[in-house]
């Protein structure tokens, strides 16, 4: 176990800080999504379904997003979270403040290994053959509220390309609307777009990195699934596509002769090409999209999310310095930084400008004319 808990909780701190400082308009009470109000491409009210053989898995993540907090967790047998071997708590040590964050990391993996152990010798087996997953309780919570910046583009986007609005919370599991969101492996942005995907884009250039921008990126996302539905002629193939890739998942629809998700899933062979994210990552989506659908039941009411980021977009055709993209924001650095996720931070910085070409993202209510700009009509 990686020094990571810690570090995470920093940073979901300091972002739902952050966030609250650009609210527009602060919140709103957050009401059940409405999915039927238009003809989406192969969409029926069953599409996204819970199958019966992937009941259990769901079951599990659902627990995992409205029971156990990102300081609790469950231990089970690796790959299969049908078997649970007891809960976890570390609450008490990320509470003592006689340690710091290192120390309380450490204590943390110690705990760990030692209930392992523990566990392994109570069930008499392989102590590598348990896993634990911590839960995302608080995560979840906080994700819904910040979801409300920027859910209501990405639905419009997706209702423009007649997909599944539902897809839009695919952003829970892959982020839960962290903007900053970057994982080990180089994935990037509300939608963990890897750099390959981007690439022909040219999403990732030397001042911008497009895949950070939410709308930009929610553009692509739409195109990834619209894509993969076109190929493999199934909302959840599609969504597992998303994840494990569109070729390995047409692969095994071909080896096995099946797009039935929960058999691809479940098949001893089919299973061996699929690791414990890519396998659970249907169930997982499935658990989210229903948690969120009923946010009303988990979380202490009224559930509040905030409202609707506003941006006015533009892009920026001559040098535009520093200090004049800092003047739009009040003076504002955060408040900057958070509406231009995707601008690299070296160029945020006194004497530094803005390359041409790059987009820019402003606040909607500043509508006066600006010298080197021009204003994009996707906002």
């Amino acid at each position: 176990m990686k020094l990571v808990l810690f570090a995470f909780l920093f940073v979901t701190s300091s972002l739902s800080f952050a966030q609250q400082s650009i609210s527009n308009g602060g919140l709103t009470t957050w009401v059940p999504p409405n999915w039927q109000t238009y003809q989406a491409m192969g969409y029926d009210a069953e599409t996204f379904k819970v199958p019966e053989g992937l009941k259990k898995s769901v079951d599990f993540w659902i627990q995992i997003y409205t029971k156990y907090t990102t300081q609790q967790g469950v231990f089970h047998v690796a790959g299969d979270t049908d078997q649970i071997l007891g809960d976890f708590d570390l609450t008490q040590v990320y509470a003592n403040q006689q340690w710091g964050p290192v120390r309380r990391e450490l204590e943390a993996e110690i705990l760990i290994k030692r209930q392992k152990k523990l566990l392994a010798s109570r069930f008499k087996m392989d102590v590598k053959k348990i896993r634990l997953q911590m839960g995302l309780k608080d995560r979840m919570e906080n994700a819904i509220k910040v979801s409300g910046y920027y859910l209501p583009q990405m639905e419009k986007i997706f209702e423009q390309e007649k997909i599944p609005k539902e897809l839009t919370r695919v952003v829970f599991v892959e982020s839960s609307f962290n903007i900053f969101a970057e994982s080990k492996v180089g994935a990037s942005g509300l939608w963990q777009i890897m750099p390959r995907v981007s690439k022909k884009y040219k999403y990732m250039q030397d001042a911008q990195d497009l895949r950070n921008h939410p709308i930009y990126a929610t553009r692509l996302a739409a195109s990834i699934f619209k894509q993969n539905y076109q190929i493999l002629k199934s909302w959840p193939l599609a969504v597992t596509g998303y994840n494990n890739g569109v070729g390995s998942v047409g692969k095994l629809v071909k080896k096995y002769k099946s797009n039935d998700i929960s058999y691809l899933i479940d098949n001893v062979g089919a299973s061996k090409s699929f690791g414990f994210a890519s396998r659970n990552f249907y169930a997982t989506y499935l658990a989210a999209l229903y948690v969120e659908s009923h946010a009303n039941l988990y979380f202490p009411e009224p559930v509040y999310k905030y409202k609707e980021l506003e941006v006015r977009t533009v892009k920026v055709v001559k040098p535009m310095p520093y200090h004049e993209l800092l003047s739009y924001f009040g003076q504002d650095r955060l408040k900057l930084r958070l509406y231009n996720p995707h601008i690299k931070s070296s160029y945020l910085k006194p004497g530094k400008s803005l390359p041409a070409g790059v987009i820019a993202n402003l606040p909607k209510d500043d509508k006066a004319k600006i010298a080197g700009v021009i204003d994009q009509e996707e906002n």
